[in-house]
């Protein structure tokens, strides 16, 4: 231990004040020698492909934040949560982006993983509406993404009625299904028809604790990596990623990511 902090000295990452029979004390760290040598040499994050403005306006915030920091850090972006927070298990990523109710219902699934922050209201979409086919009469065929566990959990959670038939899809076909009324209806990020001025039907969903869930943003990691959960709550400015994505959905400030 001596070697390794006379080292970190050395090599400027520590600055130690001795006194005396008191001991000695931190005066000061210079945090981008010291996490070069750490083991971790860059963090990689996953999240959602940032199709929307609020996805952009995130991922500008969380790696600006990391840079601030003096952090080498990476985005890798994936559709479907499920397939997100797998490879977060296997080691594949540092940490995962993900809605909190997909969290909540992975962590149903096995306790091996857990949320180090929210990002707050609204973080993650704005608000999800079920979109419908043009002219549709009663709604029939409600689409499923086969590959997000929380738009299937919204779906069966808001829509209950036993004349629904459930039809799984892929979600960047949304609007081919209903165009071609494939589908009925599909719950679906209302972000993109706003950005994107799609003209479609949709309709409100009932006020739920779920939809809220769904609408917040999470950074989750694996449970037992307490080194970046220390390192991730030293660094991650909720406050700071939450200007930086309002001037991106402001029109404030380009998305970099």
């Amino acid at each position: 231990i001596q070697k390794a902090l006379m080292s970190l000295q050395e090599e400027g990452a520590l600055e130690i004040e001795r006194r005396g029979v008191l001991g000695s004390y931190i005066k000061k760290i210079n945090n981008e020698i010291l996490v070069e040598k750490s083991v971790f040499g860059s963090l990689i994050g996953v999240m959602p492909l940032p199709y929307s403005k609020r996805y952009e306006g995130l991922a500008t915030g969380i790696k600006n934040n990391f840079e601030n920091y003096k952090m080498n850090f990476y985005f890798a972006y994936m559709s479907g949560s499920e397939v997100r927070l797998n490879l977060l298990r296997k080691g594949i990523y540092d940490f995962a982006i993900v809605s909190r109710l997909s969290y909540e219902i992975e962590k149903e699934k096995c306790d091996d993983i857990e949320v180090i922050f929210g990002f707050g209201e609204k973080s993650y979409v704005s608000r999800h509406v079920l979109l419908k086919a043009t002219g549709i009469g009663k709604i029939r065929k409600i689409g499923v993404d086969k590959n997000s566990e929380d738009q299937k959990y919204m779906t069966r959670e808001c829509i209950t009625s036993k004349d629904y038939e459930y039809i799984e899809i892929n979600y960047n076909e949304t609007l081919k299904l209903l165009e071609n009324n494939i589908v009925d209806a599909i719950i679906w990020n209302y972000d993109e028809i706003e950005e994107k001025q799609i003209k479609i039907d949709y309709e409100e969903l009932p006020n739920k604790e779920v939809l809220n869930k769904a609408n917040e943003a999470v950074l989750v990691i694996k449970k037992q990596n307490r080194m970046l959960e220390k390192l991730t709550k030293k660094i991650i400015d909720i406050e700071y990623i939450g200007e930086i994505q309002k001037k991106v959905l402001e029109n404030k400030m380009l998305p970099a990511y």
